[in-house]
C-alpha cells in the first residue's frame, strides 16, 4: 500500500520557525461551485518533533489553524500555529511545559503533586488542537483542555486566551460544544474526591453548571449527545481513579484503564431543570464522537460512533499509525433506543461501515430523527490496512454505505455544505482536506453529497498533517 512518509502524517508543511504561511491563488482543477462562498477553517496537529522531544500520540502535537477562503470559485490559503502559553515555551526551548493528551514534561513527582494541589500551578496543557467553533461572537480554538483561544478568523492571529468554566484547572472538558438558539453547551469532567460530570452553558462565561453528576471513577470523554430535551453523557468504562492523577507519575490518558466488567452508563439530563431523568447500564462500549439524538414518545434515540473496546486509543499512537500494515479498530454506527419509561433500552448497529470523525447537517438535522444520512472518514473495504483511506457516506435509514477512495490518499473530516435551495441532507457539497501520499502535498476535495462525485480539488505544493475538526464561516 501507498503509505506516507512519516514526516507526510507527523510534521507540518511549512517550516517551524514560520508562525503563518498563506497561498493567494491554490490552483484550481475542476470546479469550485461559485455559491460556496466563505471560509473553511480547520484545527489539528501543527508540530510532532520538537527541538529535543518528539510527541507520543495523534492527540499531542502543537494546535494549528488552516483556513481555505472560497470566492467565485476561486481559493487561498492560510495557515497558523496556535500562539498559546504551550507553542511558545515549546518553540522557546525545543520542549514541553504541561502535559499533553499521552506526552509529558519532565516534571519531579513534588512538581506534579503541586501542580494538582494548586491550581494557580496547572499541569495540564492550554494547547486547543481538535475543534474551531463560533461561541456567542467568538471565534474560539477548542481542545480537552477549558482554557479556549480565541483567534481572529480573517488572520487567524490568536486574540487571547478564555476560561469560561469556574476553576477550571481542575477540569477536563470535551471539544464538541452543542449550539441551539443563542446557547452554546459543553460537558467538563471535576477530578477531585468527589468528582463531577457537569453541563455548563459556555456562552455565558461564569455562570454556574445547568446540571451536575457525581461520578466515583470518571471516564474519559470526548464528546456528548444532546436532543431537544435533554443532554446525554454517555461514559464507556476507560476510567481514572482521580487520586492517581494526584500523582501523576504517568499521562494523563495512560493513568485511565479499561475495566468492560463494569459495562458503559449513560446518564439522561432534562435541560430545562438540570435534573437527571435516567440511567441506563448497558455492555461496555467506547466512543470518541456522538452523531445525533431525538425523542420519540418515551423513547429517547441516540446515534453514537463507537467501539467494542477502547484499543483506538492505543492505536493512535505514533509507533503504530507508522506501520503500513496497522490495522485500526472499527468504529460504526450505533443506535441506543432508551425506553425513559421503563428505564430499558435496546441497542443496534445501523451500519457495519468504518466510520470516524462523523459529521451530519447540524444546522437543519441536529436533535431531527428525519435526518438521512452521517458522512465520515473510514477504511475502504478493499482496502482495510493502514490509516483511514476513504470517505463514507452511511444512510442512517438503510445502513447502506458509499464511499470516496482514491489510491494513496488520505481524506480529513467532511464537512456538508448545503447547495442554495437545499432540501435534504445530501443536496450540497463535501469539502475535506486531503493528504496526497503519492504527490507529497495536499488538496482541498470538493465533491458533491449525493452522488460522491468530486466537481473541483485545489491543490496546496506541500502537505497539510492530517487534522481533526473544522467548521465554515459562510460569506452569506
Amino acid at each position: 500500500m501507498n503509505q506516507p512518509q512519516q514526516s507526510t502524517f507527523f510534521e507540518y508543511g511549512i517550516n517551524r520557525n514560520q508562525i503563518v504561511y498563506s497561498l493567494d491563488d491554490v490552483p484550481v482543477t475542476g470546479t469550485i461551485p461559485t455559491w460556496l462562498s466563505g471560509s473553511y477553517i480547520r484545527n489539528g496537529p501543527g508540530m510532532f518533533n520538537l527541538q529535543h522531544r518528539r510527541m507520543n500520540h495523534w492527540f499531542d502535537a502543537m494546535g494549528a489553524l488552516h483556513k481555505f477562503d472560497l470566492h467565485n470559485g476561486k481559493v487561498s490559503y492560510q495557515c497558523r500555529f496556535i500562539e498559546c502559553e504551550s507553542f511558545r515555551h515549546a518553540t522557546a526551548t525545543g520542549d514541553l511545559k504541561f502535559s499533553e493528551f499521552a506526552t509529558d514534561p519532565c516534571k519531579s513527582l513534588f512538581k506534579k503533586v503541586q501542580s494538582y494541589v494548586f491550581p494557580t500551578l496547572p499541569n495540564m496543557t492550554d494547547n486547543p488542537k481538535i475543534n474551531v467553533a463560533r461561541i456567542g461572537d467568538k471565534w474560539m480554538a477548542l481542545g480537552e483542555t477549558p482554557m479556549q483561544v480565541e483567534f481572529d478568523p480573517e488572520t487567524l492571529r490568536t486574540i487571547g486566551v478564555s476560561e469560561p468554566v469556574p476553576g477550571a484547572f481542575a477540569y477536563k472538558t470535551t471539544a464538541h460544544p452543542h449550539f441551539e438558539d443563542e446557547h452554546a453547551y459543553n460537558l467538563v469532567v471535576k477530578f477531585g474526591m468527589q468528582s463531577h460530570y457537569r453541563i455548563y452553558d459556555v456562552s455565558r462565561p461564569g455562570e454556574k453548571a445547568l446540571a451536575s453528576v457525581p461520578v466515583r471513577k470518571p471516564a474519559y470523554l470526548h464528546g456528548f449527545g444532546m436532543s431537544s430535551k435533554y443532554f446525554i453523557i454517555a461514559a464507556g468504562p476507560l476510567v481514572v481513579v482521580p487520586i492517581e492523577l494526584l500523582f501523576w507519575k504517568r499521562p494523563y490518558i495512560e493513568n485511565h484503564k479499561w475495566l468492560p466488567g463494569e459495562g458503559a452508563t449513560i446518564w439522561v439530563i432534562e435541560k430545562v431543570t438540570g435534573k437527571l431523568k435516567a440511567k441506563f447500564k448497558t455492555e461496555p462500549f467506547f466512543a470518541f464522537h456522538h452523531v445525533n439524538a431525538w425523542e420519540e414518545g418515551d423513547e429517547l434515540v441516540m446515534d453514537i460512533n463507537a467501539y467494542n473496546d477502547a484499543s483506538i486509543v492505543q492505536k493512535y499512537y505514533l509507533r503504530e499509525l507508522e506501520q503500513p500494515e496497522v490495522e485500526l479498530p472499527f468504529g460504526t454506527l450505533r443506535r441506543f433506543r432508551l425506553n425513559l419509561a421503563t428505564k430499558k433500552y435496546s441497542s443496534s448497529i445501523v451500519s457495519e461501515a468504518c466510520i470516524e470523525l462523523p459529521r451530519i447537517d447540524y444546522q437543519r438535522y441536529n436533535t431531527n430523527g428525519d435526518y438521512g444520512f452521517t458522512y465520515g472518514v473510514s477504511l475502504h473495504p478493499g482496502h482495510r490496512k493502514g490509516f483511514y483511506n476513504s470517505l463514507v457516506k452511511i444512510n442512517v435509514k438503510t445502513g447502506k454505505a458509499d464511499y470516496w477512495h482514491q489510491p494513496g490518499c488520505y481524506p480529513g473530516e467532511p464537512y456538508f455544505f448545503p447547495s442554495p435551495g437545499s432540501k435534504n441532507d445530501e443536496d450540497g457539497v463535501l469539502l475535506s482536506i486531503v493528504l496526497d501520499a503519492g504527490n507529497g502535498n495536499s488538496f482541498l476535495l470538493v465533491l458533491n453529497a449525493a452522488t460522491l462525485q468530486e466537481t473541483g480539488r485545489a491543490t496546496l505544493p506541500e502537505p497539510v498533517v492530517y487534522g481533526f475538526h473544522g467548521e465554515f464561516m459562510s460569506n452569506k
